[in-house]
This record gives structure tokens, C-alpha cells and sequence, in this order.
């Protein structure tokens, strides 16, 4: 708990644990521009994905969306609400899920599933079946556990880089909506250049505030206060990407383009107020008062 601003949270930074703000921005490939960004307070950047693509997608006004966002962002439910939402996410699967395959074993991977007699298929070629109870793991997904047979595993000449010491048969647990996460795992297979590329799109805000703003911290306290900096600085970071990619006689041609584009509509809206009916301006013509101001 931070005494000072009970908003901030603990973070870590660089190995250190520090008391702020966790900043989320999407930034367009072409531009470099903030399309849509937002201040938290959540020390992890695993429940942001769907959200920030969301309103990166609501505020292009595009139909789909290809979203990319760096390990940290990996969540199984954050890449389904992001396929709902017709956005194409490509994050790299944690290093976790590596972990078996460093201790020589078989991972999930070397299982193949197959969707017609909904069974996995080992290594070894042996199935496994389905249990007909659905379980909730740690992390609150719905699972289907497969089994292999215990006979079946105890004479397996791929024993040892299948099952730990401790177990007698191999068991996989499927999510329910694992399909979700194949099509994932295939898009990520030839991503490497894209992935390549997300630094280079995404931390540009970032480096250009600090290095040329010099803005290293929040100089306010409590979540409104630090929501309202932030959106100044990404204003300020908007504007000058603006100004140095269109010229400054470039900017003033598209703002005088736009405000006249506003003119039209003022004037069509002006044209209609002033041919309105008398019992319309009766009706909303408010109560004068006369009074004398004092001041304290």
C-alpha cells in the first residue's frame, strides 16, 4: 500500500519494485500514432490485450483488426474475446508452456487431437480418451481432461519423456475452447517478422517522450489526476507526430478543410433554428433573472 497515493500500485521495473501506474497504448504500424491508450493500475498486462484492442478498433472504425502485443499479454480468454471482436492477435506463447519440453518430455504439441472420434493421439500412437466430467483449472477455464490407459503406459517404451516419476499414466487437459488457441498457435508459427516489428511500433511513443520530453514519471497523484496527464502527454505526442508528417502548412491546409467541413453543417443547423416556429422559441427561451453579484 503506498502512503502517499493509495491509486498507485507496486510494480516492477527493471527488477525493482516501484509504486505507480501501468500506461497501455496501441499504436498504429504506418503512423506511429496513439490511436487508443489508458491508464491502470493492474500490475500485470495480462487482462489489457482485448480491451485496448477494442477501443483501437472502435476508434479507427475499421471492421477487423490485426493486434500485436508481446508476451506479457498472453491469456487464453484474452485471445478469444479478441477473435469475437474480429481482431487477429499475435502474442508469443509464454515461456511456461516450453517448461517440458526443457525437462526432455513431451508437451501438449507432440499430442495430436482429433476432432472426429475426439481423441488425442500420443507419441507412441496410443489415444486418449475423454473423461465425461468437466473440470475449472486454477485460472477459471472450463477443461476436458484425456486419459491414456495405466496398462497401456507402464509398458511404453517413451515412458520416461512422457510421464514424471510420480505419475502412471499421461492425462491432457483440453480447453473448451481450445480451438481458439490452435488457430493461435498456427498463426505464430510464421509471425517472426511481425513480432520483429511490434517493438519498433509500439515503444516509439515511449522513447520519444522520455528522450525528448525527458517525461521519466507521473508528477500527480490519485487515478483522475494521472489519467488526465497522461491523455495531455498523448495529446502533446499526437500533435507533433501530426505536425512533422504533414508539415506545418500541411496541418493548417487538413484543419482548414475540416473547420470548413464544420462550417457547412453549423450553418445548415443555423438556417434551421432561425426558420423554427415562434411556440418552439417560447418554449425554450429561459426565465430572465436580474440580480446583483457579491463577491465573497
Amino acid at each position: 500500500m503506498s502512503l502517499t497515493d493509495p491509486d498507485a500500485r507496486l510494480l516492477v521495473k527493471n527488477g525493482q519494485g516501484i509504486a505507480g501506474y501501468n500506461v497501455q497504448t496501441a499504436v498504429d504500424d504506418k503512423h506511429k500514432l496513439i490511436v487508443a491508450s489508458e491508464v491502470v493500475n493492474d500490475s500485470s498486462d495480462v487482462r489489457q490485450l482485448s480491451a485496448m484492442a477494442k477501443a483501437a478498433k472502435k476508434a479507427l472504425g475499421a471492421e477487423t483488426l490485426q493486434a500485436l502485443a508481446d508476451e506479457g499479454y498472453y491469456s487464453s480468454v484474452e485471445l478469444k474475446a479478441c477473435e469475437d471482436e474480429g481482431i487477429i492477435a499475435y502474442v508469443p506463447l509464454p515461456e511456461g508452456s516450453a517448461r517440458l519440453e526443457k525437462q526432455g518430455r513431451f508437451a501438449l504439441k507432440d499430442f495430436n487431437y482429433d476432432g472426429a472420434t475426439d481423441t488425442y493421439r500420443c507419441p507412441a500412437g496410443q489415444p486418449l480418451h475423454p473423461f465425461k466430467s468437466r473440470q475449472k483449472n486454477t485460472s477459471g477455464r472450463i477443461e476436458i481432461r484425456y486419459a491414456a490407459r495405466v496398462a497401456i503406459c507402464r509398458s511404453c517404451p517413451l515412458k520416461v519423456r512422457c510421464l514424471s516419476p510420480t505419475t502412471t499414466y499421461r492425462t491432457i487437459g483440453r480447453w473448451e475452447h481450445e480451438d481458439v488457441l490452435e488457430r493461435h498457435r498456427a498463426r505464430m508459427q510464421g509471425a517472426g517478422e511481425l513480432m520483429r516489428r511490434r517493438s519498433g511500433i509500439v515503444e516509439h511513443p515511449f522513447g520519444t517522450l522520455k528522450c525528448r520530453a525527458g517525461y521519466r514519471h507521473f508528477l500527480v497523484r490519485g487515478f483522475d489526476k494521472v489519467r488526465g496527464e497522461w491523455s495531455l502527454m498523448a495529446l502533446c505526442y499526437n500533435f507533433t507526430r501530426a505536425l512533422n508528417i504533414l508539415g506545418f502548412d500541411g496541418f493548417l491546409a487538413a484543419l482548414a478543410k475540416r473547420l470548413a467541413v464544420c462550417q457547412c453543417i453549423f450553418a445548415a443547423l443555423l438556417q434551421h433554428i432561425l426558420v423554427a416556429p415562434e411556440p418552439l422559441w417560447t418554449n425554450i427561451r429561459p426565465p430572465l433573472q436580474i440580480g446583483r453579484f457579491v463577491p465573497a
